[in-house]
């Protein structure tokens, strides 16, 4: 399902870079920052994760699995 959603640039220069980078990769600005948005979801997740990780890998090399 397709959504709709305004966002204001503050900084024009941002626009404009946005425009330019759409053009030159033949893409609509929206699947940029579509895409710009779920690489920033996917890094958020993977460093609330971190941790969980780092004490697995901590348990593993202690031998202490569940």
């Amino acid at each position: 399902m397709s959504r709709k959603m305004t966002v204001v640039f503050h900084n024009e220069e941002l626009y404009t870079d946005l425009k330019v980078e759409a053009a030159r990769r033949h893409m609509a600005a929206s699947e940029i920052v579509a895409e710009a948005v779920q690489e920033w979801l996917d890094e958020k997740e993977s460093e609330e994760l971190r941790p969980f990780i780092e004490e697995a890998r901590r348990e593993f090399k202690e031998g202490k699995t569940r």
